[in-house]
């Protein structure tokens, strides 16, 4: 007997075959890095990829990173919204060469990107632990930054940004000229730093422009404290600005309430 299929069933069949060729490359909304993984994998929790840059092309944007174990994940570009989260673990951003970032930030005008619980160490001539070049709001967190010539940098490109940077601790460890600790404020950009500690740098925060606020925050043992070029930093008068051989002012303060 014959059995032959109507225009519909072919169509209806070529669509379930099309559906599962796509599912195979579909991006999770959630994956997962290991030392031990493999960026061949599919970065699930069982089959996890070894580096963030090979986790993300591999999670959906909004989607989040996640790291499984103590390691070394490498170096990462940033364009779409995420979160990289080291999960409470020893997740390492080791770059060494002049010129190398850790993680660069070249987003839509839209995204937002979480860093958290993140431990950056740069070797050799390193430049930026953080490099925001676009995107609507970048928030770091939990992390600690060393070794970088200049550990958080947000250029003077970016169109109205928002950054958020809390508890992190900043060492300059290099011998490199001019470093900065925080270089931050394009126009029309607003900022908060908050239980921050900013050690050994050439310029531990320099603004230059927008609206930048201070709290709860230690900015010890550099070459400048704080250093005004455009904008302005307002202080709730409950940092440690001391030790500098310039410590430099806020332009304003906020009283709590």
């Amino acid at each position: 007997m014959k059995i032959s299929f109507s225009n519909w069933g072919v169509l209806l069949l070529a669509t379930l075959l099309l559906g599962l060729g796509s599912s195979a490359h579909a991006q999770a909304t959630r994956t997962w890095v290991s030392g031990v993984g493999d960026d061949a994998n599919p970065c699930s929790r069982t089959a996890p990829c070894k580096t963030f840059a090979g986790a993300i092309s591999k999670t959906a944007a909004g989607g989040e990173i996640n790291a499984m174990d103590d390691a070394g994940y490498g170096a990462v570009t940033i364009t779409k919204s995420i979160t990289i989260n080291g999960g409470g673990h020893i997740a390492g951003i080791l770059v060494s060469g002049a010129g190398q970032n850790g993680i660069t930030i070249n987003a839509a005008a839209t995204d937002v990107v979480v860093l958290r619980g993140l431990t950056f160490t740069g070797l050799s001539g390193a430049l930026n632990a953080v490099r925001y070049m676009a995107a609507r709001y970048v928030v770091v967190e939990d992390s600690t930054i060393e070794g970088y010539a200049n550990g958080i940098n947000m250029l003077t490109t970016v169109v109205n940004g928002r950054m958020d940077i809390r508890n992190v601790q900043m060492t300059n460890a290099t011998s490199t000229p001019n470093t900065f600790g925080i270089h931050i404020g394009p126009a029309g950009s607003i900022s908060t730093i908050s239980n921050v500690s900013v050690r050994g740098y050439t310029n531990g925060i320099t603004t230059r422009g927008g609206v930048t606020y201070l709290r709860g925050s230690t900015i010890v043992a550099n070459d400048t404290g704080y250093s005004n070029l455009g904008g302005s930093l307002l202080s709730f008068g409950d940092n440690m600005v001391s030790g500098n051989t310039v410590n430099g002012t806020a332009t304003g303060s906020i009283p709590h309430f």
